[in-house]
C-alpha cells in the first residue's frame, strides 16, 4: 500500500495521441495488403461484443495473489457482484507478498492508456494512493489479463499501527479521461491469518 505513485509532479508531461477508432485504424492505408494483415493480427478482425452493452471496458475478474496461499477470486461481470465486493473483506498478514490480477474484455473500440487509480482508506481516511499504467488495449475475443506490480511482489505494512480494517476504492480511466469503472472493497490487516486482531 506504498504512496511511490500519488505525486506526478516530476513525471515529464505526456500527451495523448487523437484518439482513432478500430474502424478508422482498419480503413487507413486499405490497399496495402500486408498492413491489412498485421492491422488484423493486432486489431483482430471483426468486434467482439454484444450490441446492447455499451461498455468499453467490462473487467471479468480481480484476482489478490498472496505468496504461498491460494488465490482470492471476485468476479466482477456483473453490476451486483461488484457492489457485493465491499461487503466481502479479505486478510493480509502484516509484511505478507500479494500482487493483484485484473482480468477484462474491451468492446468496441481501443481503450489507451489504461489507469488504475486505487485509493486505500482507513477510518474515512485517505492513507494512500497508487496509480498504475495498464496499457492500451484492442477489442478481442479473448480476455486480456494484466497483474500489479508487473515484476515482483508488493509487500503489506507491518507493525500494530497498520493493523486493522480498510476500505479502498479503485477507478478505471484512460487518456480520454473517460471512468469506465469504480469499484469498492475492503480488506484487514491483521498479525497472522487467523487473529482477531
Amino acid at each position: 500500500m506504498s504512496d511511490n505513485h500519488e505525486e506526478d509532479s516530476n513525471v515529464p508531461a505526456y500527451v495523448p495521441g487523437k484518439h482513432v477508432s478500430v474502424d478508422q485504424l482498419k480503413q487507413q492505408d486499405a490497399g496495402d495488403e500486408a498492413l491489412k494483415r498485421y492491422k488484423e493480427s493486432l486489431l483482430g478482425t471483426g468486434v467482439h461484443a454484444p450490441k446492447d452493452d455499451p461498455r468499453k471496458l467490462v473487467i471479468k475478474e480481480m484476482k489478490i495473489q498472496i505468496e504461498g496461499r491460494p488465490d482470492i477470486i471476485y468476479p466482477l461481470d456483473r453490476p451486483e457482484l461488484i457492489i457485493e465486493m465491499k461487503s466481502k473483506p479479505f486478510i493480509l498478514k502484516e509484511s505478507c507478498h500479494y500482487k493483484i490480477t485484473l482480468t477484462f474484455n474491451i468492446q468496441h473500440d481501443i481503450v489507451s492508456g489504461l489507469k488504475q487509480i486505487n485509493s486505500v482508506y482507513r477510518k474515512g481516511i485517505k492513507v494512500s494512493t497508487e496509480k498504475h499504467m495498464l496499457g492500451s488495449f484492442a477489442p478481442q475475443a479473448l480476455a486480456h489479463s494484466v497483474t500489479t506490480p508487473r515484476h515482483g511482489w508488493e509487500e503489506a505494512p507491518s507493525g500494530i499501527l497498520a493493523r486493522g480494517s480498510y476500505t479502498a476504492k479503485v477507478v478505471f480511466t484512460d487518456d480520454d479521461n473517460q471512468e469506465h469503472l469504480s469499484v469498492e472493497y475492503a480488506f484487514s490487516i491483521k498479525s497472522d491469518w487467523k487473529s482477531d486482531d
